[in-house]
């Protein structure tokens, strides 16, 4: 099965109604699905239904971003072993075609080795919380989660790393919301992925949660309304000149900056 991956929706799916495939495909989501964020049944209910039956080719697999509950918090949630990514993943029987990635996986994907790891800090947190909204206590990941995944994936190698959000080194500084005082922004994943980043040996690293689709450092992309296969981005930064000849894929200020 072909593998598409694209970044952020927040409840909005249309991107993906010009995906003109005849067969079935699957779709990855880089967070902030907004898939499960009520927690109410009846309200969720209305997305993951058009999820499955206005895409009836698709099959949805969704990365926790900040703006999502942690899927084994929903109600009638199983995990199962799903063959099309070669692990386990989080789904409820009624929508079978809508699966959630673990927090610290590893699967198989198109023959590419894969590790997710979904979370962030939400910076709307306290205006959220002022005007009562929905915010998930348990967004990002706690030290002892932090801590087991680091030696669950210590020393290994993956041809895809897939977060929600980024490594402090790539932080895109220049996205920042304006305004925003960066000091009251717990920076607890970001940091806790710098590690990881070090800890393991990768080749391509993807994530989402800053709206905006860019090249952020060689091998690392930022996505958010592109859709692309994981075999065409795996192609654009393991063929020699492939990268020169897709000039229309703007570059981060920072693509040239030496990691710490």
């Amino acid at each position: 099965m072909k593998f598409y991956v694209s970044g952020d929706t927040h409840g909005n799916f249309t991107r993906f109604r010009n995906l003109d495939d005849p067969e079935t495909i699957g779709v990855i989501v880089l967070g902030d699905c907004a898939v499960n964020w009520t927690l109410d049944p009846e309200q969720d209910k209305r997305l993951k239904r058009q999820l499955t039956y206005k895409f009836p080719n698709i099959r949805w697999y969704l990365l926790r971003g900040n703006h999502d509950a942690r899927p084994q918090n929903v109600s009638g949630m199983t995990e199962v072993y799903d063959e099309e990514v070669q692990g386990i993943v989080f789904r409820e029987p009624r929508y079978p075609h809508i699966n959630y990635f673990i927090d610290g996986g590893i699967y198989t994907i198109n023959g590419h080795r894969v590790l997710t790891i979904g979370g962030a800090y939400s910076v709307d947190k306290y205006y959220r919380l002022t005007w009562g909204g929905i915010w998930h206590a348990d967004e990002q990941l706690n030290q002892g989660e932090q801590q087991s995944i680091l030696s669950w994936v210590y020393g290994q190698y993956f041809d895809f790393v897939l977060t929600h959000t980024a490594p402090i080194s790539w932080e895109p500084t220049d996205l920042f919301l304006p305004g925003l005082d960066q000091s009251n922004v717990d920076k607890t994943m970001e940091l806790w992925l710098d590690k990881v980043r070090q800890s393991i040996y990768w080749k391509i690293w993807l994530f989402g949660h800053y709206h905006a689709d860019r090249l952020e450092r060689p091998g690392v992309q930022l996505m958010y309304n592109s859709i692309e296969t994981l075999d065409e981005i795996y192609t654009r930064w393991t063929t020699p000149g492939r990268l020169e000849e897709e000039y229309w894929l703007p570059k981060s200020p920072m693509y040239y900056a030496e990691d710490k």
